[in-house]
This record gives structure tokens, sequence and C-alpha cells, in this order.
């Protein structure tokens, strides 16, 4: 039996129209959504048109000075110098809801030697006295914190903590005549000086600090000035004695000779591999990295003082000690082990004359990025004449070769200049025996030296 179904005219006839109520529906939807979008665009493009005239409203940052901190500010290192950042009071123009950019014009008023031509910025720092920051390039350092640099403290050995005399005897003064030099008051001006068998007490007060690990502690009891200073490289060619204390700020109280200066931090390794200390002081230079001593260096060794024979610390290249120098220099003596002398620089002929050139210290190795803790003592011990120098040799690979340069021990991008160290040294009453920068005694480096970063 066969089945046929066949649907009925009525629907049929529904199932049209209601095909025909959707099509007509579907068409009005989309025609009003064409002419909702067509209206948009009228508006937008036909009514709102024409630029809105900019509105520039004038504005002048306040020059009040922000809150007071303690808190040393960290500044950008630079392979150049820069002078203490001047006042800038911009005034500023701000556009208010304009369509295109306008530029407005900045002034500056400046104070420091600031040049802009080729849109390129030469900062030239000041290393006068007290000025400038912590990446200062040569001698003791700057006074002011901040920067990748060490931080000094000066210690003279002639006074107690209280400024009272230590047991280094006093010393009336004479003037070129004779005759005795008095103070405002009237009374004999007794000066704290070093001199003969008082050099020795000096030496002794010396050798209790390098003999025990350079403990802050054994210093303690010495006058110390409050003034901290600053230093990122150590050079300082030939000089006065007296401008120490003087970059110290303490000159009203301290003298030339019998005092040390050591400085502190942490430096970051640039790379791996293994390094020795380059340098000599008059009277002393010391090196104590990662907790060791890997130099010392110069007229006088503290830390070989010895009271049943008190002149095996005088290690000069002349006279009674030349002996014992030269075994010294030959890393021949306890603790000197591995120790060279570095001669036949020209640029320092009165070193290479009294010392011999310069002292190569101990090798240590470090790897890249690690830090390590370091300490640099500077001593003059009768006054006089006066300077140093620190050097550092990648011996990695080997020495450098006779007649190469060394690097210079650095701890950011600055590095000295002569111009600038005369200048600092005339500021300060320290030049010695010279009148022009090319007269400075002091030996090449590297200028592309690489940076030992101190941190925190």
């Amino acid at each position: 039996m066969a089945l046929h179904i066949q649907m009925s005219e009525d629907a049929e006839r529904k199932m049209k129209r209601d095909a025909l109520v959707n099509k007509m529906v579907s068409f009005g939807v989309c025609s009003g959504l064409l002419l909702l979008f067509a209206g948009i665009l009228y508006f937008t493009i036909l009514i709102i048109k024409g630029e809105v005239a900019a509105e520039f409203i004038a504005y002048t940052p306040p020059t009040e000075d922000g809150p007071p901190t303690n808190t040393p500010t960290q500044r950008e290192l630079s392979s150049k110098s820069s002078a203490p950042t001047p006042e800038v009071t911009p005034s500023v123009i701000v556009a208010q809801d304009a369509v295109s950019a306008v530029a407005a014009p900045v002034s500056f008023d400046t104070t420091g030697d600031f040049s802009f031509d080729d849109l390129s910025v030469s900062l030239d720092m000041g290393t006068g006295l007290g000025e400038g920051v912590g990446s200062d390039g040569g001698g003791l350092g700057s006074s002011t914190p901040g920067g990748s640099a060490l931080e000094g403290t000066f210690y003279d050995l002639k006074m107690t903590r209280s400024g009272a005399p230590s047991k280094i005897p006093l010393v009336e003064t004479k003037d070129q005549n004779g005759n005795p030099l008095k103070d405002k008051d009237g009374k004999p001006f007794r000066r704290l000086v070093v001199g003969g068998g008082r050099q020795n007490l000096v030496g002794e007060a010396l050798s209790k600090f390098f003999n025990s690990n350079w403990s802050a502690s054994a210093l303690s009891g010495y006058y110390s000035p409050k003034q901290k200073l600053y230093a990122s490289n150590f050079y300082l060619p030939q000089a006065k004695a007296s401008y120490a204390p003087h970059a110290y700020n303490c000159a009203d109280v301290c003298q030339d000779a019998g005092w040390i200066c050591v400085y502190r931090g942490r430096v970051k390794a640039p790379k791996t591999g293994k390094f020795r200390f380059i340098g000599t002081g008059d009277d002393y230079i010391g090196v104590r990295f990662d907790k060791k001593v890997v130099l010392e260096a110069g007229y006088r060794i503290p830390s070989l003082f010895n009271k049943e024979d008190q002149r095996r610390w005088w290690v000069s290249g002349a006279g009674d000690g030349k002996r014992h120098w030269d075994e010294v220099k030959a890393g021949k003596v306890k603790g000197f082990e591995g120790y060279e002398q570095i001669t036949h620089i020209k640029e320092i002929p009165a070193w290479n004359a009294n010392l011999g050139g310069l002292t190569a210290g101990k090798v240590f190795e470090v790897k890249e990025g690690q830090v390590y803790p370091i300490e640099v003592a500077i001593s003059e011990i009768p006054g006089g004449a006066f300077g140093f120098v620190l050097l550092i040799e990648d011996v990695t690979n080997g020495k450098t070769p006779a007649g190469g340069k060394y690097d210079l021990f650095r701890t950011n991008f600055s590095e000295p200049s002569k111009k600038e160290i005369f200048e600092l040294l005339r500021k300060a009453g320290g030049l010695f025996n010279t009148s022009n920068p090319d007269q400075l005694q002091a030996p090449p480096y590297n200028e592309d030296s690489p940076i030992w970063t101190a941190v925190p």
C-alpha cells in the first residue's frame, strides 16, 4: 500500500505569506541601519567642521626648593667630568585642545659652561677644592658625596680624638730669621710637626693599624675632621703635603706631617681574570682588596715597622734603606712575595731616582660582576713633598710589555687631567716646584681603562 502526502492549499498560502513578511522586515531593518549610518556620517562631516582655535596657557614651574634630603644623589656616569648643575627655570607653553602641535620657545638661565652647538652639550666639571662630585679626576677626591666613588677619612696622628696633642711632641716654630712665631694672642706658636726621631713615633702608630687587618678601631683614638672626601681614582703628581689638610678642610688645626687617610668601599669587577695593582706613594700607598693586602709601596712601609730595628721600614732607593728596598721590591721579604719593580718610566724622574719607579704588587683573581671590598690607604710621615699613583694591570694573558701603558684604577669614567690638578693644587697652595701643568711628574696611563664600579 502506498502513502501520498500533499500540503493543503491553505497551508501553502500561509507559508508563502510568512516568507514575504520576513523578507520585508529584513529589508526594513537593513534600510534603517543604512540611514542611521548615513545620518551619523553627515552629522560628523558636514555639521561638525572647521578647526578649533588653539588656546595657549603659559605656565612657569615654581622655583622653590624641594624638601631637604640627606640621601646622596648618584649622578649619571659620563666620559667627561661635569660642572655643578646650574639652576634652570624654563618657561613652558602648553597647548590645550589644539589639533596641530606648536613648538614653543624655552629659555634657560644657566650659570655653567654649556654649549648646545650641533645639538651637543659640553659639561666641564670644576676640580677646585670642595667643588664637583665624587667623580672628580685626580687629587684626594671631592667633598660632595654621590657617584661611583670610595669614601675617604682623614686621621691626624699628632692629635687625640678630642684635638689634644698626642705623644708626638710639639715643636716651637720659627720664621726665616730664627725668631719664634707667635699666635694671635702673642704666645709662641707650637706646631705639631714630625721630624728626626719623631718619624718613628708615627711609624709605631701606623703599624698598629696595618698589623690589625686595617681595623678602623685602631685609628679611632686620633683626631679626624668631619669632612669626608670621595675619590674615583688615585692620581696625584708630586705636590706639597699641606694639600691634604686643605682638601679635608682641617688646615687650621692639622699640619702637613704625620697623617693617614683611608678610602673604603666595594667595587664590581669589570671582567673575569687575574690582576695586580701598580703604583707608589710619597710617603706611602697601600691597597687591601677582598680583605687581603695586595700592594704596599713608597718611601716608608709602616707594616714593617719594628722597635728593635726602626730603620727597617724605610725602603727608599738610596742610603741606608736601599738594601732593604731592593729586597722588598724583589719579593724577598715576608708578605711581599711576588712584588716587582716597574722601572724606566721617563715621566717620573723623581720617583725613578728615589724609588726605582713604581711597585707591582701581588696577583689576585676576580669574577666578572662580583662585588669585592676594597681599601686604599695614603700616608705622609715627615711632610714636605707628597704624591701617589694607583694603576692596575690585567695579567690574565701575560704582563704588559715594557714601555706599555697600564690601566688607571678608576671607579667611573673620570680620568685625571694635569691642567685640572695643577689648578686644584694652586688654589690649595699645594704646588711643589712647578709653575705650569707640564712640569707635574706623573706616569702615563691607558685612557680606555676599564671601570671598577663602586657600589653601595
